[in-house]
């Protein structure tokens, strides 16, 4: 995975695959946590929205991971670390960080190209 480019394109975090806009996407991975790593490295916008999401991606990334619901409009040239939760949840359930942690999810690269 590389790092963003251009220099004043950003990183997102968020807690579920999504297309911002209209455009050509590239979706990548799954990534490993060491990648991810590198990857928020050179700082990141969360837009991460679930308490349990951000606590767990703190943990594994080593960052602080803030609650932030807010819409990530990503332009070309953008990029978002995804948490992909691999199973589709009974409606109304909330899971804990350490749920989320055992259930099935990977990680991706989002990429806005155009």
């Amino acid at each position: 995975m590389k790092p963003v480019q251009p220099s004043d394109a950003r990183l997102y975090l968020l807690n579920s695959p999504v297309l911002s806009d209209y455009g050509d996407w590239r979706l990548e991975g799954p990534i490993t946590i060491e990648q991810a790593k590198v990857l928020v490295s050179g700082g990141f916008v969360s837009a991460v929205g679930h308490a349990a999401t951000a606590e767990l991606l703190s943990r594994l990334l080593g960052v602080d991971v803030p609650v932030r619901r807010v819409r990530a409009e990503m332009r070309p040239g953008d990029q978002a670390l995804v948490f992909w939760l691999k199973q589709r949840l009974p409606e109304g359930s909330v899971l804990s960080a350490n749920e989320l942690a055992n259930a099935p999810y990977e990680l991706a690269l989002l990429t806005r190209l155009a």
